[in-house]
């Protein structure tokens, strides 16, 4: 077999679009370059400022803040986030959510007095006068069938309570403790 080379044979390859498509990838090369230039250059103006306040605030900082705490200071400090974290949990829980929750609860012929929140146990003690037992079974019925973890009824008895004509009728008076409100 005999290998030549017919100059005159059809060329396999479009040239004139490889062309193209070379300068396109290059300009698009280019383009990449010239948006990395510039984010490395905004990402080291702002290392730049961060650093100048940095200075800033070690200059203002300086001899106000000891290199090494003491216990006492630890101890002094850790007690302050405690703290710091008991308000801003009092603060994150949201009583109109659980004043909307207790109002669909509430059978008709109870009424609540008092709530009485335990942030530290995550319980709320509800005081409050019902009609009848029926109308008390219902509220207990209703809390344990809500999300609340454990709900006891603490204590009951039955007193006189005055309607809005000044008669007097028999009424039960309840205490009920809700675990897992908070």
């Amino acid at each position: 077999m005999r290998l030549t080379l017919n100059l005159a044979s059809r060329r396999y390859v479009n040239e004139r679009a490889l062309k193209l498509f070379c300068l396109a990838l290059t300009l698009l090369l280019v383009l990449l370059l010239i948006l990395q230039g510039q984010l490395l250059l905004q990402s080291r103006e702002h290392n730049l400022a961060f650093r100048a306040n940095i200075e800033k605030l070690q200059v203002q900082l300086s001899g106000k803040i000891p290199e090494r705490f003491t216990k006492e200071q630890i101890a002094v400090q850790q007690q302050e986030f405690a703290q710091a974290k008991a308000i801003l949990q009092q603060d994150a829980f949201r009583w109109t959510a659980l004043f909307d929750r207790m109002e669909k609860l509430l059978p008709k012929n109870v009424s609540i007095t008092s709530f009485s929140p335990n942030y530290k146990s995550g319980s709320l003690m509800i005081n409050g006068v019902a009609k009848n037992l029926i109308d008390l079974q219902d509220l207990l019925d209703n809390l344990h069938a809500d999300s609340f973890s454990q709900v006891f009824l603490k204590n009951q008895s039955q007193i006189e309570v005055l309607d809005y004509q000044d008669q007097k009728h028999l009424a039960i008076q309840f205490s009920i403790q809700l675990e897992g409100v908070f």
